[in-house]
């Protein structure tokens, strides 16, 4: 099967995704349209669909008269998105073990086979964020595709989406933090021998303190940011 092609504005909605999240373009910095349309080398359209894109990805805002800026990021916020993504995730999980069948077994097996084979601690290669975030992505999609709720897989992947700045924050301060890696593989593992062994209160025991975890992560990285891009910005208004 031959790969298909991204368009213009998908390619370049990926690009300025990704120094989002990167952090190269800092919490509400205004996008010029000029500067991007050079750096990245497309035209007006593809660029403005692409921002357009972004903004309901929750990664842009458009501000009045101004055009677009960078969405900024704050504690209230993180808590807030969190805690709903936590009841989401965990109804999602729960109904799963009671409707998943030997197929959603069989999916999550395979996609937790390649998460961890990514993430073997005993190699030394180096990981990536974006691959780390894909592979994590298409694994807790497995462990929830069968609760039978079509709805409720569309919040989840909103919510998904609202929080890949905040999610990036954890993975690009620590993807090279060895006790990290471990961690994360024990946490995974013992989450799929629950599921598969349809121990629903195990398993929303386990994916609740993991939830805690990476909300308390999130949260002193955010406000080690946060304090530094208002020291930043502090100085440019003297």
């Amino acid at each position: 099967m031959t790969k298909r092609k991204l368009t213009k504005t998908t390619k370049v909605f990926e690009q300025i995704r990704q120094d989002i999240l990167q952090g190269h373009f800092p919490p509400g910095v205004k996008l010029q349209m000029e500067n991007l349309k050079e750096q990245y080398g497309v035209g007006y359209s593809p660029l403005r669909e692409a921002l357009s894109r972004l903004v309901s990805h929750g990664l842009v805002r458009i501000e009045e008269q101004c055009g677009f800026a960078v969405a900024p990021l704050s504690l209230n916020e993180l808590y807030d998105l969190y805690n709903i993504r936590v009841y989401i995730e965990t109804l999602a999980l729960e109904l799963a073990i009671e409707h998943g069948d030997d197929q959603w077994e069989a999916d999550i097996l395979a996609s937790w086979h390649k998460y961890e084979k990514y993430l073997n601690r005993k190699t030394d290669r180096n990981l990536y964020p974006a691959k780390w975030d894909e592979l994590q992505k298409d694994f807790l999609f497995n462990l929830v595709k069968a609760c039978q709720s079509p709805w409720l897989l569309k919040l989840r992947d909103i919510l998904y989406d609202q929080a890949d700045r905040y999610r990036s924050i954890c993975l690009n301060q620590n993807y090279k933090n060895k006790k990290m890696l471990f961690d994360v593989i024990d946490e995974n593992q013992r989450l799929v021998s629950a599921v598969l062994a349809r121990n629903k209160n195990k398993a929303l025991q386990i994916t609740k303190e993991s939830w805690q975890i990476s909300i308390k992560i999130i949260a002193k990285k955010l406000e080690q940011q946060l304090s530094v891009f208002n020291k930043k910005l502090s100085k440019t208004k003297i």
